[in-house]
Parts: C-alpha cells; structure tokens; sequence
C-alpha cells in the first residue's frame, strides 16, 4: 500500500431501540461506484463518521448520533466490530478508513432530525427508516446494506454472542 494515503478513523453506531430495530440511513452516493471498492450508487448505512483530532472513537460515535439524527439521548456501548477498508473519496483520493462500530441505544420512538447535517451529508443523506432485524435479512439480497453481511451480524449483537470485536476486514 502506498505510504501517502490518509488514514481516517470512522466511528460508526448500531443505533438500535428499545424493540430492536436498527436506525440505517440512506444515502445517494455517486462516488461511492467508484476507487478500489466500489458499490452501487444507493445503499443503506450505519450512523456515523470520521473521528476528529484529540477525540476519541467513542466521543466521535456520540457526536455522529447527534448530528446525524439530532438524538443526544443515546447511550453508546461497547464495540462490536472493527474494519480497515480502502476507499475514494468525493474528491477521488485514495484513504484507509479505520473503523470502529459500537452499539447505541435509544428509546423506541424517539424523533431523528437532519437539521445538524454538514453540507455533504446533506447531498448525500436522502432518508432513513429503523429495520428491524427480520426486515433486513428479507432485503439485504435485493439492497445494498453496509456493512456487508448486516443481516448476519446484527444478530450475533442482539443474541449477545460478539464477546469481543470481529474484525469486518477482507
């Protein structure tokens, strides 16, 4: 691998509510079809985002929630799973996201708002819906989610069977 790509940690959150449903958003990425591992151009994904200077994973995850759901009544629990993926990014650079994913949990029924989205996930972030785990693995065939794999993996979190956390590494 090249020694001048960026490395950026990601912290991501499995938003889940009191009944178990999974917050997923959904995106509209063009870019995203594009670099060394391309998907399609709609997808659903995961709360979350880029860990900033002098914070860390955990304060990233919590941060993530509230400004991509306005949610600040979250508690952010343990990681369940890592991944190291080369990615393009909107500007077509090549970076190694180093991420982190944990469980979050709310209240079911809790409002999501989009007003606290920066400028580019506001061009990307078209909606979002809470799955429930079942609804997932009914669609994860016809539908892009990410991580890949979701269906499978969110039920080892809600069986309590991820004693520590699975490298999603390829």
């Amino acid at each position: 691998m090249p020694e001048d790509i960026r490395i950026r940690p990601s912290a991501r959150v499995v938003l889940l509510d009191d009944a178990d449903r999974l917050l997923m958003l959904q995106i509209h990425d063009p870019s995203a079809t594009r670099g060394p591992n391309p998907i399609t151009a709609d997808f659903w994904l995961l709360v979350g985002g880029g860990v900033q200077p002098g914070e860390t994973y955990e304060q990233a995850a919590y941060r993530e929630v509230v400004e991509e759901t306005g949610i600040r009544d979250v508690s952010i629990g343990r990681c369940v799973w890592t991944q190291e993926k080369l990615v393009s990014n909107p500007a077509g650079e090549l970076e190694l996201v180093v991420g982190r994913f944990f469980v979050g949990r709310v209240a079911a029924g809790t409002p999501v708002s989009f007003s606290g989205h920066e400028p580019l996930e506001a061009s990307t972030i078209v909606g979002y819906r809470w799955f429930s785990h079942d609804e997932i693995l009914a669609r994860e065939a016809d539908e892009t989610f990410l991580p890949p794999g979701l269906g499978g993996l969110l039920g080892d979190v809600l069986n309590d069977a991820v004693p520590a956390p699975v490298s999603l590494t390829r």
